[in-house]
């Protein structure tokens, strides 16, 4: 299971695909937003790259490839089919001589984007969306950026972020669902606006919620990078503004697969106590978590601070560094309970969670007085 490109290297169980549908895909890339048709773009290019989030499976990979016979083109992923991967092009990020300055993104994060970028005539984003608080949500705009820019980049935009919303206190805006001030949504369609010029791009957003894992996926948008994320967000946003209680609970229990994968487990926390008052307690009830991120993650909770954790984000750490800094404004502002796992305890409790036996759920919840369960 995975939420996008830049959580990879924190999930040890990788990948979750989106199962959708094909025929919405065609219905969508020949009806884009502010585009022209994909068939129309790719009959003017050349040479075409395409940008694929790891949750996109093997029949969308074969439509698009099937709309690019005769061109040359390359595939950017970190979960390409086997059958695929000698079209695979890796941009190495720590490589800054194969990037170029484009100015700064917010004005301060420099903008470096590969060299190659410029060598394409089209580039093709096909990505699933959803809530994540790296930019509100993960989608078109954050597969482009991520995989297009330097390590450097991605430090500083998040570097700033942090120490932005710490020095101001401004916590709500770096929040899934948030993209209005949110820092580091803002950074990233800068940056992308900045190097305009260099990316002539294409998206198609897929609207996904793993918590629904088998259902196919209809909502598909595409066309322009921005317009079409918006569409896949409102689709998104709708459906969880149904979910907000009309006053906040003061206890949750949450019953919900985590998929060994830390990232989404920080986004089921995140969105569980948005439906939570300040200092309320959240049960989280999972069964299949193995493991607690990487070495690199876990090291980041050993800085007792947020501003401890910003000020610490460098090239090798901004993605470790960014979801900790998460995870501990609400183990630090809510009370985080979570099942209990002998091999695991040692890393939940520095990650600031309780680990609670079965027969201790009640107990934990025992003294709200406004509680759910979802």
């Amino acid at each position: 299971m995975i939420l996008n490109g830049q959580c990879l290297r924190l999930a040890d169980n990788s990948v979750k695909y989106v199962n959708v549908s094909i025929d919405d895909i065609k219905n969508s890339v020949n009806k884009p937003f502010m585009s022209e048709e994909l068939g129309t773009l790719i009959e003017k290019s050349s040479n075409i790259l395409y940008i694929l989030s790891p949750d996109i499976n093997e029949e969308v990979y074969e439509y698009f490839i099937s709309l690019s016979k005769d061109k040359n083109f390359n595939i950017i992923s970190s979960n390409i089919p086997e059958k695929y991967k000698s079209y695979e092009i890796v941009f190495d990020k720590y490589n800054y001589d194969d990037y170029e300055f484009f100015g700064a993104a917010a004005g301060r994060a420099a903008m470096l984007l590969h060299k190659k970028v410029r060598e394409y005539d089209l580039i093709v984003v096909i990505s699933s969306v959803i809530l994540n608080a790296f930019g509100g949500y993960l989608g078109s705009i954050a597969t482009l950026f991520t995989n297009t820019v330097a390590a450097k980049t991605m430090a500083q935009v998040i570097k700033y972020a942090l120490q932005d919303i710490e020095h101001l206190g401004s916590y709500s805006k770096l929040a899934s669902g948030t993209t209005i001030r949110n820092p580091i949504y803002e950074s990233i369609r800068e940056g992308i606006v900045t190097a305009g010029k260099a990316i002539h791009s294409f998206a198609v957003n897929i609207v996904s919620d793993y918590q629904y894992e088998n259902e196919i996926k209809h909502n598909v948008f595409s066309g322009d990078v921005f317009i079409s994320q918006i569409e896949a967000q409102n689709v998104i946003t709708e459906y969880y503004n149904k979910l907000m209680p009309a006053s906040l609970y003061d206890g949750i229990k949450l019953n919900a697969k985590c998929y060994n994968n830390v990232i989404y487990l920080i986004s089921l926390i995140e969105t569980a106590c948005k439906r939570l008052m300040k200092g309320g307690r959240l049960l989280v009830h999972i069964n299949d978590m193995k493991s607690f991120g990487n070495k690199t993650f876990q090291e980041c909770f050993y800085k007792n601070t947020l501003e401890e954790i910003a000020s610490s984000v460098d090239e090798n750490n901004y993605m470790e560094a960014f979801y900790s800094f998460i995870l501990k404004y609400y183990t630090l502002n809510y009370h985080i309970g979570i099942t209990y796992n002998e091999e695991l305890n040692a890393s939940l409790i520095q990650a600031g969670l309780n680990p609670v036996k079965k027969e201790e759920y009640d107990e934990f919840l025992a003294n709200c007085n406004n509680k759910a369960e979802y």
